[in-house]
């Protein structure tokens, strides 16, 4: 069978389910479960360990499968950020919920897109430990979420879309089987500025396949 078919055809969506209320930093009408065989993910990275759709941060765009883990990823990109603000993920490997917490790996990257010089920024999420999670379909993986922060003065940040689009492309460049908008994960936002938030997703996300 296809990958890309494959993949698609076992992501289910499951009701959203509100944990707690937090303030409200960018908002959004789409904020759900995922499932794929046992495990269970939200489809938005959050800026606090409180589950509410106004609290979310950026969607996530990206899946790293096959024998992916966290920093085996990043390595990919630019390794591990410390320098950037912490966002948080809410995970079950099939054992139990439990939060992730990441930085990111985050480079500075001239956008087509946009014409100009950006930080291209994402954050990694799986359990830690093991920093990977399994199924019998995806083997060992990560989710990611992806944005642009204004360079060099982070008076913005967003466009998710095209972030995706550009970390697909180096993914490509380097070898990495990549399958762009592979799978559905109900999250579109059109193009609006929420402050200095700025949306922009298409709702599918890229698979990028790791030995």
């Amino acid at each position: 069978m296809d990958v890309k078919l494959r993949h698609v055809a076992v992501l289910l969506l499951l009701p959203f389910l509100l944990v707690a209320v937090a303030s409200r930093e960018a908002t959004t009408n789409n904020l759900t479960v995922l499932a794929i065989a046992e495990d269970r993910f939200y489809n938005y990275d959050f800026t606090s360990q409180y589950v509410s759709p106004g609290s979310v941060d950026w969607p996530v765009c990206l899946v790293f499968y096959g024998n992916a883990y966290v920093d085996k990823v990043k390595n990919i990109y630019w390794g591990v950020t410390i320098f950037a603000n912490p966002m948080y993920a809410y995970l079950n490997d099939g054992s139990g919920w439990a939060w992730d917490t990441d930085r990111g790996t985050k480079g500075v990257f001239y956008s087509n897109y946009l014409n100009q010089y950006v930080y291209l920024h994402m954050r990694v999420y799986a359990p830690n430990p093991p920093d990977y999670m399994g199924n019998s379909y995806w083997g060992k993986y990560v989710i990611a979420t992806a944005h642009y922060d204004q360079y060099p003065l982070e008076s913005w940040s967003g466009y998710t879309e095209y972030a995706e689009r550009d970390l697909a492309s180096i993914a490509s460049s380097k070898g990495y089987t990549v399958y762009v908008d592979w799978a559905y994960f109900y999250n579109p936002e059109p193009y609006r500025a929420e402050g200095n938030h700025i949306w922009l997703n298409g709702g599918y996300a890229t698979a990028v396949y790791v030995p």
